[in-house]
């Protein structure tokens, strides 16, 4: 008898050894699933306080860059040396900048908003026409230069008749995107992408943004914006070899963290072809691009705006007119 209800005694235990086991591990998985919940509603309300800080730190900006135009009503066509002044300026140089809004460090850089290639209206054969005219042996590009454009005629002009390697109805229903072309000039700067092989020749920039092309809306006559050249613009637009946009694209970077002049990091001989090609020169339209809104290194939603410069005191009707505004 003793022997049978120690047999029982050691059952009984086995099975409250494994009851416990199987709680530990709920238990476990409780607490795990509780941390994950709190990180991921953490990092939503992070997101969504850096949405509200975002945009008011851009309505703050937008006021110094209008103060800073009254202030220095002449445009400098040629680099700023911050040394030479005792308080920050507000040019649209790309320099990395930060604010303090109400406690809070926010990242952001002010960049040219009428950068970028033209390509609305018929001004695209003028743009691509001088992405060719910088090529050099580059027979590959120059080929796709070349049918982007005509592809770009095809769905600009309001016949259904494909063009030489161009692209109609048909061609575009084969590659399952219906309802294209427009047959009427572009609405918005990022239909462009809807064209097969144009990003071999403009490329999106590290946030996805088509910066590359210039708003529709924007038509003033201007090179493109150094102080935002990528690699590609320097090699296609810019024609400079590996080694230049190497030298060029180091020394923009140090420009944007230092603030060092690029008259000081590039030969001059290099730097005078650049110039030839590219435009340093403010225009009246500003992109303000906010990096981080938040405290640390939470989690932060991301906001670009474009604008026209109207002045400390703002439009006459009272409403800013943003060109671009897209929150990432």
């Amino acid at each position: 008898m003793n022997k049978k209800h120690d047999h029982e005694r050691g059952v009984a235990l086995i099975a409250v050894l494994c009851l416990i086991f199987t709680a530990g591990l709920l238990v476990g998985a409780l607490v795990m699933i509780a941390q994950i919940h709190t990180v991921n509603i953490g990092a939503a309300t992070a997101i969504a306080r850096s949405k509200y800080i975002a945009e008011g730190s851009l309505n703050r900006i937008q006021y110094l860059i209008e103060a800073d135009r009254e202030l220095f009503e002449s445009v400098n066509n040629t680099e700023t040396n911050y040394g030479e002044y005792d308080h920050d300026r507000f040019l649209p140089d790309s320099v990395d900048r930060e604010i303090n809004y109400y406690g809070t460090i926010v990242k952001y850089r002010i960049v040219n908003g009428a950068s970028g290639l033209q390509m609305a209206q018929n001004r695209y054969r003028q743009s691509l026409n001088m992405l060719r005219s910088t090529l050099t042996g580059a027979d590959t590009v120059n080929d796709k230069i070349t049918i982007l454009a005509n592809r770009i005629a095809d769905y600009v002009d309001s016949d259904d008749n494909t063009g030489t390697d161009g692209m109609e109805k048909g061609d575009y229903e084969e590659l399952e995107m219906n309802n294209l072309p427009r047959n009427a000039q572009f609405q918005f700067r990022e239909e462009l992408r809807w064209i097969p092989e144009i990003n071999d020749i403009l490329p999106v920039d590290k946030n996805g943004r088509f910066s590359l092309v210039r708003l529709p809306s924007i038509s003033e006559n201007i090179r493109p914006d150094l102080y935002t050249a990528s690699w590609a613009q320097l090699r296609i637009y810019g024609g400079l070899d590996e080694k230049q946009a190497a030298e060029v694209m180091n020394a923009l970077t140090i420009w944007r963290r230092e603030k060092t002049p690029l008259g000081d990091l590039i030969d001059p001989l290099l730097l005078g072809t650049v110039l030839n090609r590219f435009s340093i020169a403010p225009s009246n339209y500003y992109s303000i691009i906010i990096e981080h809104a938040i405290d640390g290194d939470r989690p932060t939603s991301r906001l670009v705006a474009t604008f026209r410069t109207a002045g400390a005191a703002g439009p006459n009707d009272g409403i800013i007119r943003y060109l671009e505004w897209l929150c990432f």
